[in-house]
Order: C-alpha cells, then structure tokens, then sequence
C-alpha cells in the first residue's frame, strides 16, 4: 500500500472482507476458514481479497488485532490495582477468552509469539510484552514465581483454551487456570 488514502470503495471492500472473515472464522475457526470462501462471502473477487491481505495471516491479525491490543491496554489498566486482586489471573482469564472467541486460533497465535514474525507476530510481540510487565508487577507482589516469563504465561494461556475448544468438556477454561496458576504462585 502507499501513503495515499485507501479510495472509498477499497475502504468498503476492506470491510466486507474483514466482516467475512470474522464471520467464517466464527463458524469454522481460523484454519479452516478458506481465502476464497472469505472473498466469496464479501461479494468480492479473490484478487480485491489478496491485493488487501497478502495471506491469510495478515488477514487474522486485522481480524483479532483490536482484541489484541486490548489485551495490552487491559494489563497496563491492571497495573494500578490494589494489591488484593491477582491481576495475573485476571489477565490471563481475558486471553484465554480472547483465544476462545476465535476457534482455531491458539495453533497460529502459538506460532506467531513463537516467531514473532509477521503481521499476527508483531501483535503478539506488543501483548507479550504487555504480559511481561503485568507479571513483574505480580512478582513484586509476592503473586508470581521468579522464574515465569511473559511468553510462558501467554503459552500456558494458549495451551488452556486450546484444551478447552478441543478435548475438555464445555467451559473448563476457568478450572484449568485455577490449576495452572497454583503452580505459578511463588514456593
């Protein structure tokens, strides 16, 4: 794209095929949701689909990007609560539930904090460090184990929903982290 304005239609386009895809991942999930079934549903040809989203992962990190980044102004609003609450876990409650909205989404966002490359990675990187904030903050509270970092307590997040969307009975998310953060409180 170049720095000029997007034309009004290709604005209305990009929409569509954002208002598609969120709509075809909810349905069938991330992986399953294909290009041209995207482009189909938008009422646009496949390439006005691809001149907006080079692949399928730049198509994802516009769709979950606005939660994303939520999720990195959430834990800086966490920062400034009293001691009382465990913001840890009410974090990483938030990202499970993000993770849940976009069924089939845990394998890319695993992969994309893995690598951190690409448009999804880029928006990973921003809540991983948003993560690691939060879980310096927890640790001086006494809240956190030393040795947890930002990318593993967003793995484990990861991990939760993963279970939860594709073995374990409808919503154990919550149980789940209850179990995992009694091994991430400090010995």
């Amino acid at each position: 794209m170049t720095g000029h304005p997007r034309r009004s239609d290709a604005r209305h386009n990009r929409a569509l095929l954002i208002e598609a895809a969120t709509a075809l991942f909810d349905e069938v999930g991330v992986e399953a949701a294909a290009m041209n079934d995207i482009a189909r549903r938008a009422g646009v040809g496949p390439g006005t689909l691809w001149r907006h989203f080079p692949d399928k992962e730049a198509l994802t990190a516009e769709v979950v990007g606005q939660s994303l980044d939520g999720l990195a102004a959430l834990a800086g609003d966490l920062l400034g609560e009293p001691e009382s609450r465990d913001v840890l876990r009410e974090w990483a409650s938030a990202l499970v539930r993000h993770i849940a909205r976009y069924r089939g989404i845990a394998t890319s966002y695993a992969r994309a904090t893995r690598t951190g490359d690409g448009p999804l990675g880029a928006r990973c990187r921003a809540v991983e460090q948003a993560a690691t904030d939060l879980l310096r903050h927890a640790r001086a509270r006494g809240q956190a184990r030393a040795d947890l970092t930002g990318a593993e307590l967003i793995e484990m997040a990861t991990a939760v929903a993963w279970v939860n969307e594709t073995t374990a009975p409808p919503d154990t998310a919550e149980r789940l982290l209850d179990l995992a953060f009694d091994g991430l409180r400090p010995r």
